[in-house]
């Protein structure tokens, strides 16, 4: 449960059913949301429901504990006044803030005080790199609450066949930027080479002047890292480099550092003019890079010391 100076933030229970069929069933409240209205309270219960088991229970046994939607609630009086909360996107694996509020507690700051809780929350205690939001394009009141939270818009996007305005929020406890070689070392070897000595952790070309190491870090603290190295691979063509060493340390993991990094990298590698990224990706890692726009070329091999990978590659101009 999230706690601000008005309100109560708690999970949905079956009693919330008559609350949550009465906010779907105002049209003007789902007026740009793509919702059906419930057809009656056994259907809202039927949704809790599920809710509760797809979303709460779920989320209790992943690294995603604590996110959802929630019943807001007023401490004045108890009385329910919309939702709020954290969404994690399986299809892009991000997490999305959202709320819904009846209409009479419009334009009373209820919806930008529970945001902020839950914002509070997915920083601090969750430590998520950042979270976005959507809105509708004509929803022009969710988008004065994003402007209130900080929020930057990024694009116009379709979010379930309607136009909509994508917004980001960055966790300012992280930094990502350009690091040495020897920086990259405290994630290297506890996650590519652990248990081998610490030189293990050394690259042939990590000291090449074309190469460069980027590093993610949570309070001045490095968490994260990836390497890229001018190296070309006789299956491929155009101006290669190969990404080496990417690593994330355990308890930051499904939180999007990874995918921050390589997005990073393939951008300066495209400032560079470089047409392909290359790499050899260990086999649980191939799905998180196929999803990133990655392809398999070739059969599985091993790496001595190391495991079974695949070479993957994507184009990038």
């Amino acid at each position: 449960m999230l706690e601000t100076k008005r309100l109560y933030l708690k999970p949905f229970t079956s009693q919330d059913a008559e609350n949550l069929y009465a906010l779907n069933t105002n049209l003007e409240v789902i007026k740009y949301t793509g919702d059906a209205p419930f057809k009656n309270i056994e259907e809202a219960q039927a949704f809790i429901k599920n809710y509760i088991t797809t979303v709460y229970h779920k989320a209790h046994t992943t690294t995603q504990t604590g996110l959802g939607r929630y019943a807001v609630t007023r401490k004045s009086d108890n009385i329910f006044l919309g939702w709020c909360g954290l969404k994690f996107n399986q299809d892009n694996r991000q997490v999305d803030l959202g709320f819904r509020f009846f209409e009479k507690y419009w334009n009373q700051g209820y919806a930008t005080e529970a945001s902020e809780a839950c914002i509070s929350y997915a920083f601090k205690e969750l430590h998520l790199p950042y979270v976005i939001a959507r809105t509708h394009n004509n929803n022009t009141a969710s988008q004065k609450v994003l402007k209130k939270l900080n929020f930057v818009f990024v694009n116009n996007i379709t979010h379930h066949d309607m136009p909509t305005r994508l917004y980001h929020l960055n966790n300012e406890a992280y930094q990502l930027k350009e690091i040495s070689a020897k920086e990259t070392w405290p994630v290297r070897h506890p996650v590519l080479r652990k248990g081998r000595p610490l030189e293990d952790v050394y690259m042939e070309a990590d000291e090449q002047a074309s190469t460069f190491h980027l590093g993610m870090f949570h309070n001045n603290d490095i968490i994260g890292v990836a390497s890229f190295m001018d190296d070309s691979h006789d299956s491929f063509t155009g101006s290669q480099y190969r990404l080496r060493g990417m690593a994330v340390l355990p308890e930051y993991r499904r939180k999007g550092i990874a995918e921050l990094l390589l997005k990073r990298g393939e951008t300066l590698l495209k400032e560079k003019g470089k047409t392909l990224l290359w790499f050899n990706a260990r086999v649980v890692a191939l799905q998180f890079y196929k999803n990133l726009g990655y392809q398999v070329d070739g059969t599985l091999f091993d790496i001595p010391k190391v495991g079974p990978h695949y070479r993957m590659k994507k184009q990038l101009l």
